[in-house]
């Protein structure tokens, strides 16, 4: 096979593979604007030469990973990079897939005016849709073989209009609400009698300097994971260690939670699970000096009540064409999604279902970590983080409560204050 002259190598984001006990799943979500350069090898070119330079596309405004699905930003593409060997005209032709066209559009002949700029508003032609969009770019010239460019962008929407890009998460669409600086968040009473918010924090500062980071720094994404704060942003420094409650950058009325706080959650969630049986670990001397740690009691998994899901109800119709098969399987729920067909939390024998009994409906949104000014994504579809009120009086670290997808218990961790940033809830006073 002839290989391409020029390969674009950088590659800003890998595409993410996820398994899970069905099928295997691309997990577009993960996708975050790489562009990828290949040339065209069909057999009527594979022996032509190659026009020189490396293509690649400039946007304008930039475009992020992740947009609104009601976003009618209008972005202008310029093709740069190519040039033909002998100094000649070069053609671009367009497309974005999947759309209403997925045909070639020619933005410029090669013997044609202009640098073959191309338009385009994702709203428009792909309304409401939730899915990842290639947009792709050729350079072409007669004798000469293309050079194409790809770039992707996934298309997202808020768990409040209409289809949100999470789904089966336990959020009740017309359950009890509260407003916050413009986002609306569902709350809940708890298993523990509290008031919780079931959604990440998206505040981002009110109009005033911008506080937490979305994911890969896509603005779109604040609403369907919440941000990432240092806890120094989140609690505004101030620990809870001496009793103190922490309102921190929660509304009026409600605070950050100690790792008390969160630890009667998982207790009262656990205690009316097992009743009996999880209360006499309570009482265990040997399991109850871990409990503080993981949560943990014997071989009892936590991890799966606090993760986003849905109950399985046999007695209730269900659209999904696997319900009765996981029904029939035996599952007792089932995950929570990202842009409906990609599972938050995989099924895996040792964790388990994700029942959500605690009701808080985790997703793993990962967690940033400054590098170098700038900051960095990780463990995305693999930890819900959150940080508490606390302070790690041996380390001076603030404390995270962890839940894994490949764990059945939900952990502490201590982290850096100024250059970790993990996900938010609020409790209500």
């Amino acid at each position: 096979m002839h290989l391409c002259k020029n390969v674009f190598k950088w590659t800003k984001h890998i595409i993410t593979a996820m398994t899970n006990r069905k099928t295997h799943l691309v997990l577009a979500a993960a996708i975050a604007a790489a562009a990828i350069v290949s040339c065209k090898k069909d057999d009527s070119t594979a022996s032509l030469p190659y026009l020189d330079g490396t293509l690649s596309l400039d946007f304008d405004p930039s475009l992020p990973a992740y947009i609104l699905a009601d976003d009618h930003t209008e972005y202008t593409i310029t093709p740069k990079g190519a040039s033909h060997p002998e100094g000649l005209g070069i053609g671009y032709q367009w497309r974005v897939t999947p759309s209403d066209n997925d045909s070639y559009t020619v933005s410029k002949e090669e013997d044609g005016e202009g640098d073959g700029v191309f338009t385009y508003d994702f709203a428009e032609y792909n309304k409401d849709t939730l899915r990842t969009l290639t947009v792709s770019c050729e350079a072409f010239a007669e004798g000469y073989s293309s050079l194409s460019a790809s770039y992707y962008v996934t298309v997202v929407a808020p768990w409040n209009e209409g289809k949100g890009s999470i789904q089966r998460a336990g959020y009740t669409k017309g359950g009890t609400t509260v407003l916050y600086d413009g986002v609306e968040y569902l709350t809940y009473e708890a298993p523990d009698s509290r008031t919780w918010m079931k959604q990440n924090l998206a505040y981002d500062g009110s109009g005033t300097e911008k506080v937490g980071a979305p994911y890969q720094d896509a603005e779109a994404m604040s609403q369907v994971f919440g941000r990432f704060y240092t806890w120094d942003e989140a609690t505004g420094g101030i620990s809870s260690n001496d009793g103190t409650t922490v309102q921190g950058i929660c509304p009026d009325g409600w605070h950050i939670p100690s790792d008390n706080e969160w630890t009667d959650l998982a207790e009262a969630t656990m205690a009316g699970i097992y009743k009996d049986a999880w209360r006499d670990g309570l009482e265990d001397s040997e399991t109850g000096l871990e409990y503080g740690i993981d949560w943990s009691r014997g071989d009892y998994r936590i991890s799966k009540e606090f993760m986003a899901g849905e109950m399985l109800d046999p007695d209730l119709p269900d659209t999904d064409e696997d319900y009765d098969n996981d029904i029939n399987y035996g599952k007792e729920a089932r995950s929570a999604t990202f842009n409906t067909d990609t599972e938050l939390w995989p099924y895996l024998s040792y964790v388990g279902d994700p029942t959500n009994r605690s009701g808080i409906s985790a997703i793993p949104a990962g967690y940033a970590l400054m590098t170098n000014g700038m900051w960095n994504y990780g463990g995305v579809f693999e930890y819900a983080i959150f940080w508490t009120s606390t302070e790690d009086p041996d380390t001076g670290k603030a404390i995270c409560r962890v839940i894994n997808n490949e764990s059945p218990v939900v952990y502490r961790d201590g982290h850096d204050k100024a250059t970790f940033a993990a996900s938010v809830r609020c409790v209500k006073d």
